[in-house]
């Protein structure tokens, strides 16, 4: 259990946590991005255009 301690002292959590933001946000973006794609790409397949607002 060593390494449990060691994953939650500080040092590492200081590290450790805005890794995992970043690394969130980048996943988070990219899915919102690859779903508006797919929403426009429906849109395209339906005979709308998805430029015209």
């Amino acid at each position: 259990m060593e390494w449990l301690e060691a994953l939650f002292s500080v040092e590492t959590l200081s590290l450790l946590i805005p890794i995992v933001v970043l690394v969130g946000t980048f996943i988070v973006a990219t899915l919102k991005a690859h779903h508006r794609h797919l929403e426009r790409i429906e849109k395209i397949k339906h005979g709308f255009d998805p430029d015209l607002k």
